[in-house]
């Protein structure tokens, strides 16, 4: 009976130590600013600000920093600035309705955890809906940080 109890409890403890913070490496902070374009192509001074929010982390992961949400000639953008996460495997920049991730669209993998950084939206959701940005381990499933966008 105790084995039955433990194997479980053991299991459940190492699923959570699988996405835990890590000493590793950052990546360098990416030289992006609201006043530079990026790649040549996108100058963020030209946009409007629809939303923004600021990041805070979950359980005991660290996330910081502000996003915004701008439009360029119609075309939508998120931006992080003075953005600084922990570091973990597989993580992702999610759009969703809740912090559950339960619906969500993927922006694909941070850019760096360091930095300012710029994620272009292809096909944008309503952002009344899909009002939260999130730091997402998609490998396991756990919540980094997310903001608010308002």
């Amino acid at each position: 009976m105790k084995y039955q109890i433990c194997v479980p409890l053991i299991l459940l403890a190492f699923s959570f130590s699988n996405c835990s913070k890590t000493d590793g490496p950052s990546q360098p902070p990416s030289a992006t600013s609201p006043n530079t374009p990026v790649n040549g192509s996108v100058d963020l001074s030209k946009g409007t600000i629809l939303k923004q929010g600021t990041f805070s982390g979950n359980m005991s992961y660290r996330v910081h920093g502000k996003v915004q949400l701008y439009d360029v000639s119609g075309k939508q953008y998120i931006y992080f600035e003075d953005f600084s996460a922990s570091s973990g495997p597989d993580l992702k920049v999610y759009i969703a309705t809740t912090n559950t991730a339960s619906q969500f669209v993927s922006l694909g993998p941070i850019k760096s955890i360091n930095g300012a950084q710029l994620y272009e939206i292809s096909n944008p959701p309503d952002f009344n809906q899909y009002n939260k940005v999130l730091i997402w381990c998609q490998q396991f499933s756990v919540l980094f940080g997310a903001a608010s966008l308002q």
